[in-house]
Parts: C-alpha cells; structure tokens; sequence
C-alpha cells in the first residue's frame, strides 16, 4: 500500500506540475498576445451637428432634446501628440447632464422648434411617463399575485400533510 501511495504522489505532483506549466506557458502567450496588441490615434476630428427638439421620454423635466442631421461642415482638427497633462479632466455623470432650463434655452436658438412643438413633445412625453409608471406598477402587482398564489399554494400542501394524505 505504501509503494501505491508513493505512486499515487508521484501521480498527483505530475498533475499539479502539469497544470502550474500550462498556467505558465497560457500566461506567457497572454503577456506577448497582450505586447503586440495596441491601438493608438494621431488626431481627433470633431462634427458639430445641430441641437434639436427630441423624444427622449426619460427625461426628469422640460422637453428632451436630440442631435438633428445638420452639421457644421468646418470640422474641428486636433493633434493628438500633446501632453497628456494639457487634456481637461473627464467629465461625471452629473456634469454631463443638462437641466431643463439649459435644454430650453438651446431650443430657443433653433428657429425650426416652434413652442407648439415644444407643447407637442411634453405633453407626448408626460404620456409615455405615465404609460411607464401603470406598467412598472402592473408588473409590481404580477409579482406579488404570483407570490400570494405561491404561498396558498404552500399552506394547502401542509394542510394535505398534516391531515395525512
């Protein structure tokens, strides 16, 4: 038994050795695949395009707005070889949002935005938010049917029991 249990060892430290090799030889190819890989940009372009009435019903208050097909055909150039110092920090989440007042004033601008069309959108808007909320409060009231039936189904599985059928 004892000479099986060596082999058994010897068997046991192959395994392991052979899959610390292969943990190796995988990490040594990821280390080089991840070497060759790169990606790098020498400029930036950037297409302004206008800013126009949208339909975006997920916005908290005013009329939502959207990028129209129009754009500013002097495209911006930028090198991209400056100093990473000299980027402006990223911008959160709050930061990028915009408030209805500053979404209104950008809708002012545009002449092709009528304040009909403004009242069309809200009141569109205002709809599908409502529309969201009864299906969000009819799915709330599907689960907890399900649950109630789930648990009227359980009560009369233990009463079967306790009766003993």
């Amino acid at each position: 038994l004892s000479s099986s249990g060596s082999i058994f060892q010897q068997i046991k430290s192959s395994v392991n050795n052979l899959g610390t090799n292969t943990a190796n030889r995988t990490n040594r190819k990821n280390e080089e695949f991840r070497a060759v890989r790169s990606v790098s940009f020498s400029h930036l372009q950037v297409r302004e395009y206008e800013v126009t009435l949208g339909d975006n019903p997920s916005v908290s208050s005013g009329a939502p707005i959207g990028l129209g097909w129009r754009y500013n055909p002097l495209e911006n150039f930028s090198s991209l070889d400056g100093d990473v110092a000299s980027r402006r920090p990223r911008r959160t989440t709050s930061e990028l949002k915009l408030s209805d007042q500053e979404r209104q004033r950008r809708l002012d601008i545009d002449p092709n935005v009528s304040v009909e069309d403004i009242n069309s959108i809200l009141q569109s808007t205002k709809h599908v938010q409502i529309e969201r909320k009864e299906s969000l409060n009819d799915l709330k009231m599907e689960r907890l049917r399900k649950r109630q039936d789930r648990l009227l189904k359980e009560r009369r599985l233990m009463s079967i029991r306790r009766m003993g059928f």
